[in-house]
């Protein structure tokens, strides 16, 4: 074999192989995105052990953010979203998740920080997921919505995909259900965990 015969080789060989990594990559990646992390363990009412006042009688949203979660930022813009088209009746509380052993300001983020101009929002810093746990979260970006007596009508992501943001059948699903006053819809969840499945299993 001649050496332009070799080099030709080669230089084919390298395509192959730098094509096949980058459909690797891009496999993998969109793996993720599509992969939804662990649904809530949802409750039909309003948890009474919650430190939170649920305003009386208003359709109120509670949900879990983990402030390093690189998907959350996609899920405050579609809360955005949700709070710009449903009744201003609506409320909404964004529970932030922090390890009570991590130092103070760990959870100060730009994320975080959007979190805190939604309208007819509050942000609850939520100590080692205390009110996660008992609203049956476990995945940042869990979402729940509760009518004006505190029944269930909602719960998932509302988010299409992982770090995704853009108007979707979710999204859709929570505004309908708050306009109508009528209906229930769940959705897959797309997000970083802040409850281990082994912490999960000992509930």
């Amino acid at each position: 074999m001649s050496a332009r015969h070799g080099i030709s080789a080669l230089l084919i060989l390298a395509g192959l192989i730098w094509a096949g990594t980058v459909g690797a990559m891009y496999r993998a990646v969109r793996r993720f995105e599509t992969t939804p992390g662990r649904a809530a363990a949802a409750h039909d009412q309003w948890p009474d052990a919650s430190r939170i006042s649920r305003p009386a009688g208003a359709w109120t949203l509670v949900t879990l953010i983990h402030p390093h979660c690189s998907c959350s930022r996609a899920t405050i813009e579609e809360l955005q979203a949700i709070m710009e088209k449903a009744p201003p009746s609506l409320h909404s509380f964004v529970l932030v998740y922090r390890p009570s052993d991590f130092p103070a300001g760990w959870e100060k983020t730009d994320v975080v920080e959007a979190a805190y101009h939604l309208p007819r929002s509050h942000v609850v810093i939520d100590v080692d997921a205390r009110e996660a746990r008992l609203f049956g979260g476990f995945t940042s970006g869990q979402t729940f919505l509760y009518d004006g007596n505190g029944h269930l009508r909602f719960s998932g992501g509302v988010t299409a995909l992982r770090g995704h943001a853009g108007f979707n059948r979710a999204v859709a699903s929570v505004v309908r259900i708050a306009k109508s006053g009528s209906g229930r819809a769940s959705h897959p969840v797309f997000g970083c965990a802040i409850i281990s499945q082994q912490e999960g299993a000992s509930r």
